[in-house]
């Protein structure tokens, strides 16, 4: 290596680039390779209705209206996709990526800032080998937006925590209005209730208890207000619900009455040691520290810990509870981890001994460790020639061979919605097949297309309409009995498949064959 780079290396703006540099490295590397993967599959179908259909205002879910979340959460996907040139893995988990990035570099900032830049540069090398902080950090969710936003609103605060002028306070609630925009309230609750313990030391509140403080959160109450009135204003008359009903549904009455992800009290309590590794010793030993010394423990640790402590009973109060749930409080456990790991080493320092890269080489082991699992293994297993990206390479081989693929229509019958990204063909949007529909399980093609224009409402041309299904078991594939005119495809196994001997929920898509659709479309004539 260069003895340039070398010590540029050594300085503490070459160690700030080389822990951002190896961050975006694990984050991105491998990124495109893994197919759509658990609750990011709902944004991918919901941003590709928007891409296809032109309405930024009104979520669809498969076609149903899905008000789940709030509007910018899936324009970051679909203003990505513009950019990109479509939606893909790359455009719709971007996002997400940058936010994990920049929540890295902000965890370094509020380090140094509250403790020392060498604390701060241990945070950031702590969470960005937190396995589940860059597994989430690759999956298109709300979660890790969520975490960047809280951070965000913390390092302003800390960047002035007595000053009182307009533009402090406006900055500080817009950045809470947009983190409440992403995924909900919590937006403003979770900076709130980590800030509230330094507040109220030394009756700090009152001095921020003014009318400029009044008037920036009025400002950002508008803000967070707007996509709402946008929605409002220009999207479907006919959509049948209300953003800021589902706000309080997902908000207020999921959390005092959940009525879905119910957890044990103590989720939690099992979930931030897990969702911490391989680090969590580090900051179990700084509570432990801290705690046992607590009168002479920096007020900051202080403050950190209370902080901690706050957020845990506002998420265990929940009745709502799932693991990854508790990521918002990951950077700070890891912060504290990071308080004690610098503590230790100054002690041995003070005491003579040669500190040694023990902490270094368990940096490296780890970085090494969530590069090759989350950036090679995982893209492999979804490799090999198989799974859902191959099955939409082999449809649109096989329907190109009769008509360019923007031409064709596709018909999803309940499939589960990592399918149609897949399937986009800027062509006309999917027409969704809902599952409680009485669509014929046995018949013809003649009887399928005639049922589907009556359910429909429109006219559909046999010649280049294509049906796409899910199956269980290869045996006992949906509407089967097209196959007497339709070419089928099916997905193939994958190395994960193959290796695992697993068998996962496949996709089957029959296209019709040339000779076949012209008598098919014969046969539905009056």
């Amino acid at each position: 290596m260069n003895n340039s780079l070398v010590r540029f290396l050594k300085t503490d703006r070459g160690a700030l680039f080389l822990l951002l540099g190896v961050s975006a490295l694990l984050l991105l590397f491998g990124l495109g390779a893994r197919e759509l993967w658990g609750a990011e599959t709902r944004w991918a179908n919901i941003a590709l209705q928007m891409l296809q259909s032109g309405d930024y205002f009104d979520p669809y879910l498969k076609g149903s209206p899905y008000y789940d979340k709030p509007l910018p959460s899936y324009w970051l996907i679909t203003a990505t996709a513009h950019l990109m040139g479509g939606l893909g893995h790359w455009s719709l988990r971007l996002s997400t990526v940058l936010s994990a990035w920049l929540s890295i570099w902000l965890v370094y900032l509020i380090g140094e800032k509250l403790y020392s830049k060498g604390t701060g540069l241990i945070a950031g090398w702590f969470l960005a080998t937190t396995f589940y902080f860059v597994f989430w950090s690759r999956v298109a969710t709300a979660d890790i937006l969520t975490v960047c936003g809280v951070l965000a609103a913390i390092w302003w605060y800390w960047r002035g925590p007595e000053d009182t002028r307009l533009s402090r306070y406006l900055v500080f609630f817009l950045l809470l209005s947009l983190t409440s925009l992403l995924k909900g309230l919590i937006g403003f609750i979770l900076p709130g209730l980590m800030l509230l313990p330094h507040l109220l030391a030394e009756g700090r509140w009152k001095k921020h208890l003014n009318p400029r403080l009044c008037l920036a959160l009025l400002v950002g109450g508008v803000v967070y207000m707007v996509p709402f009135m946008l929605s409002h204003r220009y999207g479907a008359p006919t959509y049948g619900e209300s953003g800021l009903g589902l706000v309080f549904k997902e908000n207020v009455v999921r959390f005092f009455k959940p009525f879905d992800n119910i957890g044990p009290i103590y989720t939690y309590l099992l979930y931030l040691p897990v969702y911490t590794l391989p680090w969590a010793p580090c900051w179990l030993l700084g509570l432990w520290l801290a705690v046992r010394h607590w009168k002479h423990t920096e007020p900051n640790v202080r403050w950190l810990i209370w902080g901690l402590g706050l957020l845990f009973l506002f998420f265990t109060a929940s009745g709502s509870r799932r693991s990854y749930y508790v990521l918002p409080l990951v950077p700070f456990a890891q912060l504290l981890g990071a308080w004690w790991v610098t503590r230790r080493l100054a002690e041995r320092r003070a005491a003579g001994k040669v500190s040694g890269p023990g902490w270094t080489k368990g940096i490296a082991a780890a970085t090494g460790f969530v590069f090759i699992v989350l950036g090679v293994v995982y893209p492999w297993t979804n490799g090999g020639g198989g799974g859902v990206m191959q099955f939409s390479k082999d449809l649109q081989a096989e329907a190109s061979k009769t008509a360019p693929w923007n031409e064709w229509r596709l018909v999803l019958v309940d499939v589960d919605n990592k399918v149609p990204m897949y399937l986009q063909n800027h062509g006309s949007p999917f027409y969704y097949v809902v599952p409680d529909s009485d669509i014929p399980q046995t018949g013809d093609s003649a009887a399928l297309m005639a049922w589907l224009e009556k359910q429909s409402g429109q006219a559909w041309n046999p010649e280049r309409t294509i049906f796409v299904a899910q199956y269980e078991d290869i045996k006992r594939l949906p509407l089967a009995y097209l196959a007497a005119d339709h070419q089928m495809i099916t997905t193939k196994p994958n190395n994960g498949a193959r290796v695992f001997h697993t068998n996962e929920t496949g996709s089957v898509a029959f296209v019709p064959k040339a000779s076949a659709a012209t008598d098919t479309q014969a046969s539905v004539q009056p």
